[in-house]
């Protein structure tokens, strides 16, 4: 018997501007656990979400490491076919745009991969990633680390990872409602105007370039974005004066994380994340919401196994 234990970051995906593409991991982190052979499947989910996450076969994680058993063989795969015992550990809090599912999928992903030694390079486990999510922003961020620029293809997804050439921080406000992604997909438009996209594109091209340059002062133009946020508005209504809040009192860019409600403020420092978080906390207090407050660094291993024989 065999037990891995994968450290999985929480991720912001779109990073502002640059929709379903950009994403970047946290120093906030989960911890999936992968025990086999087995007698059947077992899971057991300990933390955030502990009362409602599926505890049977139809848990995201379980699905994921039935997803990667098809493309192995029977042999390759045997120490799984019996069965096994998934534990959740979950430390963030889910259906807030912190890439919950991401984490559980590609936790649950780099266990099996671990577990049977291997037999799948980085680039097919996103892609796996990414066929279960629906989009690559948040697998690549989970399983890479850092900030990642990832684009699905027919033939697998192609990806960049980097790490900004400044430091930052990163201000977290946590409101305390869910908003399911595929809510929040649901209030997109199927068509957007061509000087919208243009506005995207050329601010996520942007976002980029200030971030390997270290060019920080930049961030705040550069995530700006008229792709999603400001439809996602309507579920959120208090979001433009959160983020005004952000922006006065010193961070240098600011969006939503994933999907929502989460708030990212990009700052330079410890203190002005801090003064940042608690602004943007006492906004969204001010409108009739409660919520929590975190400061953050980026992530830079992405997802970590550690394996016990």
């Amino acid at each position: 018997m065999a037990t891995v234990t994968v450290r999985v970051p929480a991720t912001m995906g779109n990073l502002g501007s640059g929709f379903d593409a950009l994403g970047a991991a946290l120093s906030w982190h989960n911890f999936v656990t992968l025990t086999a052979p087995h007698d059947g499947i077992v899971v057991e989910v300990v933390g955030e979400g502990a009362e409602t996450v599926s505890r049977d076969e139809g848990n995201i994680a379980v699905q994921a490491v039935k997803r990667l058993m098809q493309f192995l063989s029977p042999d390759i795969a045997r120490p799984l076919r019996k069965g096994f015992r998934l534990s959740l550990d979950n430390r963030f809090p889910l259906t807030r745009g912190l890439g919950s599912s991401a984490a559980a999928r590609v936790g649950a992903l780099v266990a099996a991969n671990t577990l049977l030694s291997s037999p799948m390079t980085d680039d097919r486990l996103l892609a796996l990633a990414a066929e279960l999510e629906g989009h690559t922003d948040n697998a690549a961020a989970a399983l890479l680390g850092g900030v990642t620029v990832a684009v699905a293809t027919e033939e697998g997804v192609v990806w960049e990872r980097f790490l900004p050439a400044a430091e930052v921080r990163i201000a977290l406000l946590v409101p305390d409602f869910e908003l399911e992604t595929e809510k929040a997909r649901a209030v997109l438009p199927k068509k957007v105007p061509m000087g919208d996209a243009v506005f995207n594109l050329s601010r996520s091209a942007l976002l980029i370039a200030a971030l390997t340059k270290g060019s920080l002062s930049l961030l705040r133009e550069a995530m700006c974005d008229r792709l999603h946020q400001t439809y996602r508005q309507r579920l959120m209504p208090w979001l433009s004066e959160v983020f005004a809040a952000a922006l006065e009192a010193g961070a240098l860019g600011v969006h939503l994380s994933g999907a929502g409600p989460t708030v990212a403020a990009w700052c330079s420092d410890e203190a002005t994340a801090k003064v940042v978080a608690k602004a943007m906390c006492q906004t969204l207090n001010a409108a009739g919401c409660g919520g929590i407050w975190q400061v953050a660094t980026l992530d830079t291993n992405g997802a970590v196994a550690q394996t016990n024989r």
